[in-house]
């Protein structure tokens, strides 16, 4: 059972490759999901708006004159997010290195004959411990992270619909990534279809 899982993987994996390089839309996705330089300030702005300190520390009176100074810091609102945020890029990057590494990995594990002509025992070992500690990442990433922010997640409770049927809705679309319904909005309108 372990080894169909492996040949399922193996084959979606190549049907994701060629999706993503022969296909337009394909393309365009997956420059979208590559990390950019905002992704790194989204990710400080969100961690610093869900912590609320500076905001804290503002109502407290403390360095009042700075905050009112420099707005920026108090982090009043989260940050606003096109197609994608931060937290689904790197699911994405981390589920493509993971793979990667299941499979070069599992393919020597599977065919030890080649892997013990090709490399030493200590190798071998160390692809097991390799492919054995990313399989329990890999599980506790689908169970702790991608569980909440798809599921269990407050403003898409009980689950977003969207693997599903690939559909948003308008009040998800507008509040999760605005400036994504922003950017549809701009298009309809240059079309005339709104």
């Amino acid at each position: 059972m372990h080894r169909v899982a492996a040949v399922g993987l193996i084959a979606l994996s190549i049907f994701h490759f060629g999706y993503m390089a022969f296909t337009r839309r394909g393309r365009e996705t997956f420059i979208a999901l590559m990390p950019e330089i905002r992704d790194i300030t989204d990710a400080f702005e969100s961690f610093n708006y869900n912590l609320g300190f500076t905001r804290w520390i503002y109502r407290k009176g403390i360095r009042k004159d700075f905050f009112d100074a420099h707005q920026y810091w108090l982090f009043l609102e989260p940050p606003r997010y096109g197609r994608y945020n931060f937290i689904e890029k790197f699911e994405y990057l981390a589920l493509i290195w993971g793979t990667f590494v299941m499979i070069v990995t599992g393919f020597f594990l599977w065919a030890n004959n080649l892997a013990f002509r090709i490399f030493p025992l200590w190798i071998f070992d160390i692809f097991r411990i390799i492919h054995s500690y990313e399989a329990v990442l890999a599980f506790l990433s689908i169970i702790i992270w991608h569980l909440y922010n798809v599921h269990l997640n407050p403003e898409v409770f009980p689950m977003s619909r969207v693997w599903i049927d690939g559909k948003i809705t308008g009040h998800e679309l507008r509040t999760l990534h605005p400036l994504e319904y922003e950017e549809l909005v701009v298009k309809r309108l240059d079309d005339g279809r709104f």
